[in-house]
């Protein structure tokens, strides 16, 4: 069923800080990600865009518009090159009924805003670095199993709002402790699961 449905896509390449979704549009299609790692991001009054999730290889985007004809309701860009399939909404809704899939949509889309609401509350009780960490061993899962992350400094700053010197004070500290080593053009980690232990809300920056 996988395959059926990737193969009623098009394939459809991102480059990192590429936008996949852009909130407020009225378009329809759907993509599946197959490589490659994204975020998801929603405007919120008084405090600009606000990361409300990481997406990886399996996820679907835009489900909802191509459901219900709605305006999307976030924005999408890549964080590292991400191969997709793009799927017109029409179709990707035919496919469902096809396969009588609507419950088992129901309950992907039920369980994706469980976790994007459990990560917004997380990450805003969260020192800078626990939220590296935080941001680490997501990575790591979706990446594996590689555990390369091909990501700047600058580029997680970005992708969680927080000042590039805190990244950087708190990617000096997991490497003090030998859970990471910094290379030319990301992190490589050494013991993600050292990296989450070290996600708890009374670090001291």
């Amino acid at each position: 069923m996988w395959h059926e449905l990737l193969s009623i896509g098009v394939p459809k390449l991102y480059r990192p800080g590429e936008m996949l979704l852009r909130e407020g549009a009225e378009d329809t299609f759907v993509l599946v990600v197959v490589e490659g790692v994204c975020k998801v991001v929603a405007a919120r009054p008084g405090r600009g865009q606000t990361l409300i999730a990481v997406r990886g290889p399996g996820d679907t985007l835009g489900e909802f518009s191509a459901i219900d004809d709605a305006r999307r309701s976030a924005s999408v860009y890549a964080v590292t090159e991400c191969k997709t399939r793009l799927i017109r909404g029409t179709a990707f809704v035919g496919f469902l009924n096809r396969h009588r899939l609507e419950a088992t949509l129901s309950r992907y889309l039920s369980a994706k805003l469980r976790w994007n609401s459990t990560m917004v509350s997380e990450l805003a009780g969260l020192p800078v670095r626990s939220k590296v960490a935080w941001l680490l061993v997501q990575l790591a899962a979706m990446a594996a199993p590689t555990t390369f992350i091909p990501l700047y400094q600058k580029e997680m700053a970005e992708l969680l709002g927080v000042a590039a010197s805190s990244v950087k004070a708190a990617l000096g500290h997991f490497r003090e402790q030998g859970l990471l080593r910094t290379e030319v053009g990301g992190v490589h980690l050494l013991a993600p699961s050292g990296l989450a232990d070290e996600i708890h809300p009374d670090d001291l920056e």
